[in-house]
């Protein structure tokens, strides 16, 4: 009388550097191995890719998302935070931080970063959000307290031609290649390039125009978001400093902000004006709970 045991196993083979899965049936028949089925699984690049792939949005959906289209808009919709967070870059922990003035401990133009540490008695472990943050570097009125007080945050630069020099510099902070928007819901603007000075089109004054002179470029297109939605999107409802410094529109972001939503201890705003004092603080601002600096160029 035979006697049989029903045996499955995997066969793992490698061929020319990629492991190749294979699964058996087999039947022991008086000691001796049958293999009546084989069947390949995956190979190793498909066991990593092999993940759901995303569907595709709508156009009304994408309408939704970058234009604010539609009655029933909520500047907290899913769907735009998950397309914000998309495109949202966190640093690499496998890479240091690389400035170009690794020693240089306040890069603020006017002082902002010592006045607003006074401000907040040293404090510890904070999150800044800083708009109009350019190469990361020059002129940055957050890196202090990435370095000197443990902070993260978030850098939003609208133009691209800073995008890849923010990454490359890996600040312990979160990047977005946008800009924030002058109303409650997305947007698309023409943006114009000047290096440290560019800003939206429409939102420069004349003045500013022609200070910029020669130093403009080609403009660009850029997608805008609400302040409010970029930070629900991160799942932060607090911030201790926000650095604002858009060549304009300042005033006009903060309007759209939610004040219920969003909590801001600390506000910089960067403006041109003629005469007048230097630094100091508006005792008139924008929410009674925050302070808010205006700084002269």
């Amino acid at each position: 009388m035979n006697q049989s045991v029903r045996v499955v196993g995997t066969v793992v083979v490698v061929v020319m550097g990629s492991v190749l899965l294979f699964m058996a049936t087999c039947t022991l028949v008086n000691g001796g191995l049958r293999i009546f089925e084989q069947r390949q699984l995956m190979t190793t690049h498909e066991c990593l890719t092999a993940v759901p792939r995303r569907r595709y949005s709508t156009s009304d959906e994408m309408r939704h998302i970058l234009y604010g289209v539609g009655d029933q808009f909520s500047p907290y919709d899913q769907q735009l935070a998950d397309y914000i967070r998309s495109h949202i870059s966190q640093p690499s922990p496998t890479r240091p931080r690389q400035l170009a003035r690794p020693h240089n401990k306040d890069a603020s133009q006017f002082g902002q970063s010592n006045f607003v540490d006074k401000l907040l008695s040293g404090r510890q472990a904070g999150f800044f959000v800083e708009c109009g943050a350019a190469d990361g570097e020059t002129f940055s009125n957050s890196l202090f307290f990435e370095t000197e007080r443990n902070w993260t945050g978030l850098l939003i630069e609208a133009n691209p031609a800073y995008h890849r020099t923010l990454l490359d510099k890996n600040r312990r902070a979160y990047v977005l290649q946008a800009c924030l928007s002058t109303g409650r819901r997305p947007a698309t603007v023409h943006m114009q390039p000047a290096g440290l000075l560019g800003g939206i089109v429409d939102k420069m004054h004349q003045t500013h125009r022609a200070f910029i002179g020669t130093k403009k470029k080609a403009e660009i297109a850029v997608n805008c978001f609400p302040l409010n939605t970029i930070m629900a999107a991160l799942d932060i409802s607090h911030v201790d400093y926000l650095s604002l410094d858009v060549e304009g529109p300042e005033i006009e972001i903060l309007h759209t902000v939610d004040w219920t939503r969003l909590r801001i201890d600390v506000v910089t705003v960067e403006y041109r004006i003629y005469g007048g004092p230097r630094i100091g603080i508006d005792q008139n601002a924008v929410d009674p709970g925050s302070a808010l600096i205006r700084t002269r160029l």
